[in-house]
């Protein structure tokens, strides 16, 4: 039975790699199929304590990443991409996954930037940023649209966090 959840799921976060990696989009037609996939196929297997549980992972997805998303740092796709994985499979699958898919992330980055030589410029900017806003309440100082930014298809990084969680969970039955 969840057997469809978790062959939707794949084929979601495939199309959304390869959207995220070649357009640099998660398309809204694909994140609303699987919102809709996700309602009907729990609901249809485990009635409505399946549909309470494709609701609260919607929320959980989206709560997750909304507010890096408000200060700049990821497109509303990956906000997106996070609320209809949290559909599929659930607010605790979402959440795991996710925090795989964001040190993965924060690992990856750190590579990059390194690698730029500009680690440590970035960090100051961040803390500097926290100052402002933790100190002096200023509105907009953790918005970074630098110029100089690096693209890091996010969607990548927390679809490899999704993976992991799912082979955590079914490495017994593979």
């Amino acid at each position: 039975m969840a057997m469809i959840i978790d062959i939707v799921l794949f084929c979601y976060i495939t199309v959304c790699v390869f959207t995220d990696l070649r357009f640099r989009k998660v398309y809204n037609s694909a994140s609303v199929a699987a919102v809709i996939l996700g309602l009907g196929a729990n609901y249809f297997y485990f009635g409505l304590a399946g549909l309470k549980t494709s609701i609260l992972g919607l929320l959980a997805g989206f709560i997750f990443l909304i507010l890096f998303y408000v200060m700049g740092g990821i497109g509303a796709g990956d906000v997106k991409f996070m609320a209809a994985i949290g559909c599929l499979k659930g607010a605790g699958f979402v959440l795991s996954g996710g925090l795989y898919g964001a040190v993965i992330g924060g690992i990856a980055a750190i590579v990059v930037l390194t690698l730029r030589k500009s680690f440590l410029k970035t960090i100051k900017e961040i803390f500097a940023a926290l100052y402002l806003l933790i100190t002096f309440r200023v509105p907009g100082a953790m918005k970074f649209d630098n110029k100089d930014a690096i693209y890091m298809p996010y969607t990548v990084f927390l679809s490899m966090g999704m993976v992991l969680r799912w082979l955590q969970i079914y490495r017994g039955n593979l």
